[in-house]
C-alpha cells in the first residue's frame, strides 16, 4: 500500500524527532511541530494506521511510538535529506589528517578517529585489499648479508615490504636479475596467478633462488590473508540508551575485538556509493538492533578498501553519510599522495 503524503510528513517527523531525542513519540509533541498543520485526531488516526502497516512500533513502557527498521528503510530511501558538511565541519575532519604521516596504518587510524569523533558512533576501517589488484613489480633488496627486504608494488601504486632472509650465496647482482625474473613473469597478473606462477617456476630454479622464491610465496599469502581492521570510538556505545545494560555494551566490545565478522560485513561493501544495513536487515543476529553503514576508499580510482560506522538504528542517517562521503575522499586523496611520495622515493 502507498503512503499518503500526510502520512510520510507525520512518518518523517516521527523518525526526525526520534533520532533526535531518542524518546518514544506521541501526537501530542507531533501536533506542536508548525510543518504538521493537522489536527491531534488526525496525527492520532495517521499513526495508528501506520503502527499498523508495520511503520511504528509501541514500547511497553511508553505512550509514545518508535519507528521500526521498515520505517527507517523508507526514510533512507525516500525521506531523508543528506547536507553537505559545513566548513567548521570540514576543517574539523581535515585536522586529523593534517599530522605527517608516513604509514598507511597511521593514516587508517586517523580516518577511523575523525569518523567516530564527527559522527559519535564506532568507526571501522579496512587495511587495502590486495585481491584485486595487479602486480606491477618486485624488487629483492639486499639489506645485510643475510637479510633483505622484499617490494610488492602493485598497477594502482600500492607498495608493500616484508623483511626475508637472503642465502649467503647471493649477491647483490644475482637478486637483481632474480627480481627482474620474477617481475617479467607476475607482471600484470593477480596475487593468486602470482602464487601459481612462482610456484611453478620453484620446480627449475637453483636452490638459493627456491629459498627466495619460498619467502616471496610466504609474503603474497601473508598479504592475501591479511584481514586488518582500525576501530574509533568503541567507548561511545556507552553513549547508547540501548546499550545501557553493561552486559550487552560489553558483549558487543568482545564483538569488535574478534573483528572476523564485522571484517566480513564491511568486505561485502557493494558498488553502490553507500551500504545501509538497518536493523534485521544486517545477516548477523548480533547486529539486529543496529544499523551499519559502509562506504569504500579508493586508491588510484580504484576501490580497494572500506570504511564505515556502526550505532544504533536511530542513528542521524543523512548526516552519517555527509560526514562519510568527506572522509572517504580525504582518505582516498591523502593516501594517493601518500603511495606517489613512496613511488617516487623508490625510484631514487
Amino acid at each position: 500500500m502507498e503512503l499518503s503524503d500526510r502520512k510520510l510528513k507525520i512518518l518523517k517527523a516521527i523518525i526526525d524527532d526520534y533520532i533526535d531525542t531518542g524518546i518514544p513519540v506521541g501526537s501530542r509533541t507531533l501536533s506542536k511541530k508548525p510543518e504538521l498543520d493537522y489536527s491531534p485526531a488526525t496525527i492520532r488516526n495517521e499513526m495508528a494506521d501506520l503502527e499498523e502497516m508495520g511503520f511504528l512500533e509501541q514500547p511497553h513502557t511508553s505512550a509514545g511510538r518508535t519507528p521500526s527498521d521498515r520505517a527507517y528503510r523508507l526514510y533512507v530511501d525516500r525521506l531523508m535529506h543528506i547536507d553537505r558538511i559545513t566548513k567548521d565541519e570540514a576543517m574539523f575532519i581535515r585536522n586529523y589528517f593534517d599530522t605527517r604521516v608516513d604509514e598507511i596504518s597511521e593514516v587508517l587510524t586517523s580516518a577511523a578517529k575523525a569518523l567516530s569523533d564527527a559522527t559519535k558512533h564506532i568507526s571501522m576501517v579496512t587495511a587495502p585489499n590486495l585481491e584485486s589488484v595487479r602486480l606491477k613489480r618486485i624488487q629483492i633488496v639486499k639489506i645485510t648479508e643475510t637479510k633483505g627486504i622484499l617490494i610488492f608494488v602493485t598497477d594502482n601504486g600500492l607498495v608493500q615490504d616484508k623483511m626475508i632472509n637472503i642465502p649467503l650465496a647471493m649477491d647483490m647482482h644475482q637478486l637483481e636479475l632474480l627480481s627482474n625474473m620474477l617481475t617479467e613473469r607476475v607482471q600484470n597478473l593477480s596475487l593468486s596467478e602470482a602464487e601459481e606462477v612462482i610456484r611453478n617456476s620453484c620446480m627449475d630454479s637453483l636452490k638459493e633462488q627456491k629459498l627466495i622464491m619460498g619467502e616471496v610465496l610466504d609474503a603474497i599469502n601473508l598479504n592475501r590473508e591479511k584481514k586488518e581492521m582500525v576501530f574509533g570510538g568503541a567507548q561511545n556505545i556507552f553513549n547508547y540508551p540501548e546499550y545501557k545494560d553493561v552486559s550487552k555494551a560489553q558483549h558487543f566490545l568482545q564483538l569488535l575485538e574478534t573483528k572476523d565478522v564485522l571484517y566480513k560485513v564491511m568486505s561485502a561493501a557493494t558498488d553502490l556509493e553507500f551500504s545501509i544495513r538497518i536493523g534485521k536487515e544486517n545477516p548477523y543476529d548480533d547486529f539486529k538492533d543496529m544499523s551499519i553503514v559502509t562506504a569504500t576508499y579508493k586508491i588510484g580510482g580504484e576501490k580497494i578498501g572500506s570504511f564505515g560506522v556502526i550505532g544504533p538504528t536511530r542513528m542521524d542517517y543523512g548526516r552519517v553519510l555527509s560526514v562519510l562521503k568527506y572522509v572517504g575522499m580525504s582518505l582516498s586523496d591523502i593516501l594517493s599522495c601518500l603511495l606517489q611520495t613512496e613511488n617516487t622515493e623508490n625510484k631514487k
